[in-house]
């Protein structure tokens, strides 16, 4: 009753139906989770440039940019496959970047 109704007016139901979120980070950005995880590991070869200028620790984060790139690709081409609202989202959220556009309060 009242779990069930704060459920239902909240939005989640939809989102459920959809079959993906569109709220919170996902609202202004498809993949928030393959952006930080990418910017956590160019975190550590930045904090070595001062030390060690130009060294191996840039390799991974050289290697794991392409590993998350090629993954969004391949989860993209099947969510896109998978749920007809997906397209839509694509056209109206970016994948990495927020534009500042979005991110101006309504």
């Amino acid at each position: 009753s009242g779990i069930n109704a704060e459920y239902e007016s909240s939005g989640i139901n939809a989102e459920y139906k959809a079959g993906f979120l569109q709220s919170g980070l996902f609202k202004y950005c498809r993949h928030p989770n393959y952006v930080c995880e990418v910017l956590l590991w160019w975190v550590f070869p930045l904090f070595s440039l001062s030390r060690l200028g130009i060294n191996w620790t840039f390799l991974g984060a050289v290697n794991l940019t392409g590993l998350f790139t090629g993954s969004v690709d391949i989860t993209e081409q099947i969510s896109s496959k998978k749920y007809p609202e997906y397209l839509e989202y694509q056209r109206r959220v970016p994948a990495y970047i927020p534009s500042v556009r979005m991110m101006t309060i309504k």
